[in-house]
């Protein structure tokens, strides 16, 4: 059963959509964006630091040493691997990175079984364009 619902944006301002949710009744964090500029984010904070086996001309141990850094790495996340997760099949994946080569935003929400067609209404109803579900 599909559970994915998607559609276009033309600036990714979706602050009306998100309001429409919410009056529904409907929860927000299974809303998601992906914006031309989004192909390769996946930024984790936190987990890896730079100097963990070199600073101090030795060894750190995280959780014994004074010294607590963080540093930021990239996961090489392709987008087609992003638009995947929201279960757009191959057949259709050409015209979301087009879609998002011409400056639009991808706008997405993943529903449960007995939210789906309010959201499509929801999604419909804020303007967005090529409104699927899958």
């Amino acid at each position: 059963m599909a559970l994915v619902v998607t559609g276009l944006s033309q600036n990714g301002d979706i602050s009306a959509l998100h309001k429409a949710l919410e009056d529904g009744g409907l929860a927000t964090d299974s809303l998601q964006v992906i914006g031309p500029d989004d192909s390769t984010q996946g930024v984790s904070r936190g987990l890896i630091s730079a100097d963990l086996l070199t600073h101090d001309s030795g060894t750190s141990v995280p959780g014994i040493n004074n010294r607590h850094t963080s540093g930021v790495f990239f996961r090489n996340e392709s987008l087609p691997d992003r638009l995947g997760d929201l279960e757009i099949p191959d057949s259709e994946m050409d015209n979301y990175v087009e879609a998002l080569e011409r400056g639009k935003h991808i706008v997405a929400y993943f529903a449960h079984a007995e939210t789906i067609d309010k959201v499509v209404e929801v999604f419909k109803a804020s303007d967005l364009a090529n409104v699927r579900r899958f």
